[in-house]
């Protein structure tokens, strides 16, 4: 049954030049997302709880503060913001047995300028990489003089480092 080709089918020939619409996947990049959570610390608090204030020490703090994460190419063209507060809000959960919502923080990245700005939810990662950083598959942004140190390897990730903070009430404006 399975075997026999059916004389009556006829291929739509539009069906195969469909798949061929579609470009692959030109970067070929990883994207390391490192997140500094020491601005959450003020959140905590002020919902009472002192699970973070309770870590003391200068290398515990920096290794439980970070939170990082590896993105494949492929991912980087369907990671939004909110998935990303949804990992660090798990992340929080683990480390320090509270729940804080994805929605009670945001995350803040510098352009190449050195402005800080909150990142919108619904923000694809691939879209802020080609917007703020358009030679990010090239190389590493360098500090304020905006050079960029090219990859010596393929399989060098870009590090992205971002912020998570208090969600602001109006993103618009930054304290």
């Amino acid at each position: 049954m399975w075997n026999q080709w059916n004389s009556s089918r006829t291929l739509d020939p539009q069906f195969r030049a469909s798949w061929h619409q579609y470009r692959p996947t030109q970067q070929s990049r990883r994207v390391l997302v490192i997140v500094n959570l020491e601005q959450i610390r003020h959140l905590m608090n002020s919902r009472h709880c002192d699970a973070m204030e309770a870590t003391t020490g200068r290398l515990e703090e920096y290794a439980l503060f970070t939170y990082s994460f590896l993105v494949h190419p492929a991912q980087t063209e369907t990671l939004t913001v909110d998935i990303m507060l949804y990992y660090i809000s798990q992340h929080i959960t683990h480390c320090w047995d509270y729940y804080l919502e994805p929605s009670s923080m945001d995350l803040r990245w510098q352009d190449n300028t050195g402005d800080t700005f909150a990142l919108r939810n619904g923000q694809i990662l691939i879209g802020l990489l080609r917007e703020h950083r358009p030679h990010w598959t090239e190389g590493q942004n360098q500090g304020l003089l905006n050079t960029i140190r090219y990859f010596d390897n393929p399989n060098q990730p870009y590090i992205m480092r971002l912020s998570c903070h208090e969600a602001l009430s109006n993103p618009n404006m930054l304290p």
